[in-house]
């Protein structure tokens, strides 16, 4: 299990797990990921959304991932009640791309609930986990294209490869918006583990492997 190292903002367990990690300290699964911006609140039912959030103590939320980007965010809302949440972005949930609702990708739509909720964005405990990443992630222009109508695009966060073709830096790309939303620096534990480079460690449908996944995951208490 690889773990954040960065401050809690208040008693919690969160992490990322690797091929080497037991089926029994993961989530119960909650989620039927497609690809969107869906963020909801977790209960007992499973949805199709690609993200959830919680203020229940005890109560582990995740996604699951094999190459897209897991993100966990941790914050107290107006009174100090925590708040928790777990997203699954890819380049369309980041980019918003597709998503028949206006608010533009995953992360940006998750800091909002937690600002209608009474939360400050600075005061986020966030991490990106490991994902396929700019060494990796060739993508057609369809995506850059997409990544360009965002605020925080940043032109270095694309390069030619080796074959020509672009490649697109995702955690680079969700950092610039989480640093665009307001979260701090200081309160960020993102692990750049490349899920295209370490066999060893971490799952990657790019590499064929289309069943394994890995999981970010944030209980409370």
């Amino acid at each position: 299990m690889l773990t954040p190292s960065v401050q809690a903002p208040f008693p919690m367990q969160w992490g990322f797990s690797t091929r080497l990690d037991e089926e029994a300290d993961l989530p119960e699964r909650k989620l039927n990921q497609i690809h969107r911006c869906g963020v909801v609140e977790a209960t007992d039912a499973v949805v199709d959304a690609d993200g959830l959030w919680t203020t229940q103590t005890g109560l582990r939320i995740g996604v699951r991932v094999a190459d897209c980007v897991p993100i966990l965010l941790a914050g107290p809302l107006t009174g100090g009640r925590p708040w928790a949440a777990a997203l699954h972005a890819g380049w369309r949930g980041a980019t918003g791309h597709g998503d028949p609702t206006p608010g533009g990708g995953i992360l940006r739509r998750a800091v909002a609930r937690y600002r209608s909720l009474g939360g400050d964005p600075a005061t986020l405990a966030w991490a990106l986990g490991p994902a396929i990443l700019k060494c990796c992630f060739e993508v057609g222009d369809e995506v850059i294209a997409a990544a360009r109508l965002d605020p925080a695009w940043d032109e270095e966060l694309t390069s030619l490869g080796p074959s020509g073709k672009q490649h697109l830096d995702l955690h680079g790309f969700l950092t610039a918006q989480a640093l665009d939303l307001g979260l701090s620096p200081v309160n960020d534990g993102s692990l750049a583990y490349c899920t295209g480079c370490r066999p060893d460690l971490l799952y990657s449908f790019r590499r064929g492997e289309t069943t394994g996944r890995q999981w970010g995951w944030i209980e409370i208490g």
